[in-house]
């Protein structure tokens, strides 16, 4: 039993259920024993997963080639800022400053979004960069005339409550305690916005079905369109259509640890906690927040309508050369940094990612040629 999991046993002993959404905050976000809120690295090669900036910099660098798209789009301000949420380990900042040159890189202003004090200390260790200012949450980021957001695999860490249809009617999961251990218990719903979300999106329509409601997804998104004046947003993430997501009728939460495991409750504080993310209810909140949905597409497409193509073949070129003129080391850094290109497009893993692209009061900063971009509708 982790300390966290002690902890809430206790508590939930003498005290009402608490929603899944509640417990999910504690789990992954608790200040003391929080997955994520410990400080302990989870993300890059000493951590539990590699997500896409620690793979190889060309993440980052043909993600700054969008920003300055934006830039561009904006009409080159003086002021162009650029913020990261849930920046991990600082991989993707750190290669977007090394991408970027000349007028837009005086221009660009880099904000990135940290709750958790330990890893902003490791990410100041490691950007050192005048040009970042951090804060601990989006409420505290100011509002900017001109910039871009991205948030790369945070929307599905964001809490959701859980439902499920029983007979005919919908429940409300909760967290509760019996025989010291934790449990799910059906009770009624804890807010008429989850009624109204999953009546919109179609969910748990059958007997048995479950369903995730990611109202913090949305308000997240709002309050994250609500930053920028003109510009851009980017949120890459695991997720379905609603359509998708009401075929689905166990539900798509799961937790990470060792291994992926489907008992939601395992080893709180000790595990990662997701749930894929609705796109049609992020993009009806795109809309109603100003901004014009442009794009859901998967990764593999994203990167290359941002030049993945030609940076692989420019690679290719350096290998050949390197092999020719008998440059080993170089050789393999460029065959090693083409075989990293595909790891960020492979369709059966990152990506596979889905990209959700946002713009207001903006052209869109990229277009896709490839047709199977994916409707977001709702």
């Amino acid at each position: 039993m982790t300390p966290l999991e002690a902890r809430l046993v206790e508590e939930l002993r003498s005290n009402p259920p608490i929603t899944f959404a509640g417990f999910m905050e504690q789990a992954l976000y608790d200040p003391t024993h929080g997955y994520y809120a410990s400080g302990i690295q989870r993300t890059g090669w000493a951590g539990d997963f590699v997500t896409s900036p620690e793979i190889d910099p060309a993440f980052g660098a043909l993600w700054a080639s969008a920003f300055e798209r934006a830039w561009e789009a904006a009409g080159q301000p003086d002021h162009f800022h650029a913020i990261e949420i849930g920046a991990g380990e600082g991989g993707f900042a750190h290669a977007v400053f090394d991408a970027v040159s000349g007028s837009f890189a005086s221009a660009l202003r880099y904000v990135i979004v940290e709750r958790v004090p330990k890893v902003e200390a490791r990410q100041r260790d490691r950007l050192g960069h005048a040009g970042v200012t951090w804060v601990s949450k989006l409420q505290d980021v100011s509002a900017a005339d001109a910039g871009c957001v991205i948030a790369n695999e945070v929307l599905d860490n964001l809490p959701v409550n859980l439902i499920e249809r029983r007979e005919g009617a919908l429940a409300e999961l909760y967290v509760s305690e019996a025989d010291g251990r934790l449990h799910l218990e059906p009770g009624a719903v804890s807010d008429p916005a989850i009624a109204s979300y999953v009546e919109t999106y179609g969910l748990a329509a059958n007997d048995g079905a479950r369903a995730e409601v990611g109202l913090e997804a949305m308000r997240f998104v709002s309050a994250a369109s609500h930053l920028l004046e003109r510009g851009a947003m980017f949120l890459i993430d695991y997720g379905a259509t609603s359509e998708e997501l009401a075929r689905r009728e166990s539900g798509t939460l799961v937790t990470y640890g060792a291994g992926a495991s489907e008992d939601v409750l395992e080893a709180p504080g000790a595990r990662d906690i997701t749930a894929h993310v609705n796109w049609s209810a992020i993009a009806d909140t795109c809309r109603s927040s100003g901004s014009t949905v442009t794009l859901l597409l998967s990764q593999r497409d994203a990167l290359r309508a941002l030049g993945l193509d030609d940076l692989d073949m420019a690679l290719r070129r350096e290998h050949a050369d390197a092999v020719a003129s008998g440059r080993g080391v170089e050789a393999v850094r460029s065959l090693s940094r083409r075989q990293a290109l595909g790891v960020l497009s492979d369709a059966g893993g990152l990506g596979g990612l889905q990209v959700l692209v946002a713009s207001k009061n903006l052209e869109p900063p990229f277009a896709l040629t490839n047709p199977t971009a994916q409707g977001a509708g709702g």
